[in-house]
């Protein structure tokens, strides 16, 4: 008794080929979407996290502690770019920069190239007083996708240091300062 062939047929091999590459073709979006969320919550997290120890050393150490952005993990940056890394350095005497490479604590380094991070206009840092308070005005960190780009959400943080976060107002919201 003969076998009956095993396998696929041609036509069956090519319809097969276009219905992966269509799921896969529809698949692709709803991913990035996915990863970008991934992205935005990891932000989030980072940044509450890095300023809430950074109050947490200002209170147990007694002494000021500052948040700035900062490219090379030494140096603050004077504009109000986050993403390519920030530092958390002692500031006992009020500087602009860290006194020493001893006086950083940690350095958060560069975010991916998916998301912006930037601080709001009038303030470049975050400097928590012994006493946990931030004195000055709110700072807002803004993250935003650079895909639009698009608002994704808000750090802030209050006056008397407390850091929280709140997502973007509406999913299509331009993002100032993100050229």
């Amino acid at each position: 008794m003969p076998m009956p062939p095993r396998g696929f047929s041609i036509v069956e091999l090519v319809a097969a080929l276009v219905v992966m590459s269509a799921l896969l073709v529809a698949g692709i979006p709803a991913m990035a979407i996915l990863r970008e969320r991934a992205d935005t919550l990891n932000a989030f997290h980072t940044l509450t996290t890095s300023l809430m120890s950074a109050r947490m050393a200002a209170i147990s150490r007694r002494m000021a502690v500052t948040v700035c952005p900062s490219a090379d993990g030494r140096y603050c940056r004077d504009d109000l770019v986050w993403e390519q890394g920030w530092i958390v350095y002692y500031d006992p005497d009020r500087e602009k920069q860290p006194s020493d490479a001893g006086a950083v604590l940690w350095h958060e380094p560069e975010r991916t190239g998916r998301l912006a991070i930037r601080s709001t206009a009038g303030r470049h840092r975050v400097r928590y007083q012994p006493t946990g308070l931030s004195g000055g005005n709110n700072l807002t960190l803004r993250v935003c996708s650079h895909r639009g780009p698009h608002h994704l959400g808000d750090v802030v943080v209050n006056l008397a240091g407390r850091a929280r976060t709140q997502p973007g107002k509406a999913p299509d919201s331009p993002c100032p300062y993100v050229p």
